[in-house]
C-alpha cells in the first residue's frame, strides 16, 4: 500500500499589491530588480491573519527561490509606524536601517534608530518600529532560525583559485 505524499507546509499568502517584473535566473542563482528604492512604495503586503497592511514591504523568498533565510525590503513613510506588532515561531531577524531616523521598540524597550542602525531580535521579541524622520526610512529585514547557524563565512567560505576577469 502506497503512503499518502507528505503535504507541503503552507506558506502564508501575503498578498503585494504590484508584481516584479524585472527577474531572472540561471544555473546556482536568481535575481530580481525591485527599482529605485523611494519608488517601493509600490509594493505592500497584506497581512493574512491581522488584517493590517505594510506599505512599501516586500519579502523576497519566493521571488528568489531562497531556502534558507527570508529577506524583505521595507520602506516606512516619514512619521509613520509599523502597522502592527509582531514576534516568530522559529526566526530570528536582524534590520539594517539605510535610511532615515526613528525608534524601534521590543516589549518596553525603545531605542533610537537611524541609518547605519542595525538591530537583532529574537524569536519571542514582540517587536514594532517607526519612522520620526522627515525622510522616508528604508531598511532590510534577514530572517533565519535562531540557533540554526553553524557556520559563518570564515568557516564556509571557500576561495577559487584563478584571475578575476570580467567581459568586456
Amino acid at each position: 500500500m502506497n503512503a499518502a505524499p507528505a503535504e507541503t507546509p503552507k506558506i502564508p499568502d501575503f498578498p503585494q499589491r504590484a508584481d516584479v517584473v524585472d527577474r531572472s535566473s540561471g544555473e546556482n542563482y536568481s535575481q530580481v530588480c525591485l527599482g529605485p528604492i523611494e519608488e517601493l512604495g509600490r509594493y505592500g503586503i497584506r497581512h493574512p491573519l491581522i488584517g493590517a497592511t505594510a506599505p512599501g514591504k516586500v519579502f523576497l523568498h519566493r521571488l528568489l527561490g531562497l531556502s534558507g533565510m527570508e529577506i524583505s525590503y521595507g520602506l516606512l513613510p516619514p512619521r509613520t509606524s509599523f502597522p502592527f506588532y509582531h514576534k516568530h515561531k522559529q526566526n530570528e531577524e536582524a534590520y539594517l536601517f539605510l535610511s532615515g531616523a526613528g525608534e524601534f521598540r521590543v516589549a518596553d524597550d525603545v531605542m533610537p534608530i537611524r541609518e547605519g542602525s542595525i538591530v537583532r531580535v529574537a524569536t519571542e521579541g514582540v517587536r514594532c518600529w517607526r519612522n520620526t524622520s522627515a525622510e522616508p526610512m528604508f531598511y532590510i529585514c534577514v530572517q533565519a532560525k535562531q540557533g540554526s547557524l553553524e557556520q559563518w563565512t570564515g568557516t564556509d567560505g571557500v576561495g577559487v583559485p584563478g584571475e578575476v576577469t570580467w567581459p568586456n
